[in-house]
């Protein structure tokens, strides 16, 4: 029979116990790490809307033709500046009734130039919509990579969420992902676009 010194066993007993405490803090650092660590992100589309290219395309896209359509309906509003200015210099010689007939006149025809080009300008916005519908892929995978980068399981808009650490907020990593991911947008001519 094999005799073992029992100062020995002890002292592997101490050691053992000494790598278990540091296995059982490792462990324990591991959990607190793990549910202290954000499961969920938060996107805030303002920010979005303000810095990704796509967006920042298609915005401008938009402005040049709502300009377009905003020297139209100034020079079609010529005239009517012109006759409120005459009125206004005539208001004091005309009966109260027959001025405020001339000024319902006056905002008739200002609401038919906007009637006129209304059309227009929803086009403008559909074509906007095409646009950025057009992305709406590449714009899904960016969500699921940012997601996919961070860890997180779960990614919600900023705006939907009444409070949000800033630990969170992967609005800057979404953005550089969209910016990546859609090189090209095409936006469509409102002209051509019907309802």
């Amino acid at each position: 029979m094999k005799k073992v010194n029992l100062s020995k066993v002890k002292e592997n007993r101490k050691v053992c116990f000494a790598a278990a405490a540091v296995i059982a803090v490792a462990l324990l650092g591991w959990g607190v790490y793990s549910l202290s660590r954000p499961s969920i992100g938060v996107v805030d589309f303002n920010v979005v809307q303000k810095n990704a290219k796509v967006y920042q395309y298609v915005q401008n896209e938009q402005n040049k033709y709502a300009e377009q359509i905003r020297v139209r309906i100034m020079a079609d509003s010529k005239d009517i500046e012109a006759d409120a200015q005459k009125l206004e210099k005539q208001k004091d010689k005309l009966k109260p009734e027959e001025y405020q007939s001339k000024v319902r006149d006056l905002q008739r025809r200002a609401n038919k130039i906007q009637e006129k080009y209304r059309p227009t300008m929803e086009r403008i916005m559909m074509a906007s919509q095409v646009a950025l519908n057009g992305a709406a892929k590449e714009i899904s995978l960016a969500v699921e990579k940012t997601a996919q980068q961070k860890g997180l399981k779960v990614l919600l808009s900023m705006n939907n969420v009444l409070y949000a650490s800033n630990k969170v907020d992967v609005t800057d990593d979404f953005v550089k992902n969209l910016d990546k991911s859609i090189q090209q947008v095409a936006y469509p001519d409102p002209a051509k676009l019907t309802h």
